[in-house]
């Protein structure tokens, strides 16, 4: 029979209730769904420095093509009413 250990008192598996197997089911189901979502966002974390790195790039060339950054990051002049 398989043993599990919770809060470091091991348990018999098959000898545990109904309602404890579905807790232990749905504590596994949310572990397997965390570590989905940490991979996502391990994923998107990259692909956030990518798209950076891109923005980087495009802001450089227009720079050398004669943008110059105080051009690029003026304000526009507020609206009038």
């Amino acid at each position: 029979m398989p043993i599990i250990k919770i809060n470091g008192v091991a348990y018999e598996l098959d000898t545990l209730a109904d309602e404890a197997k579905a807790h232990l089911r749905y504590m596994a189901f949310i572990d397997s769904e965390m570590e989905r979502l940490s991979m996502r966002a391990d994923t998107l974390k990259l692909a956030r420095d990518e798209v950076g790195r891109r923005l980087d790039r495009a802001l450089l060339r227009e720079t050398i093509a004669g943008l110059s950054p105080e051009t690029a990051l003026k304000p526009e002049p507020p609206a009038q009413s």
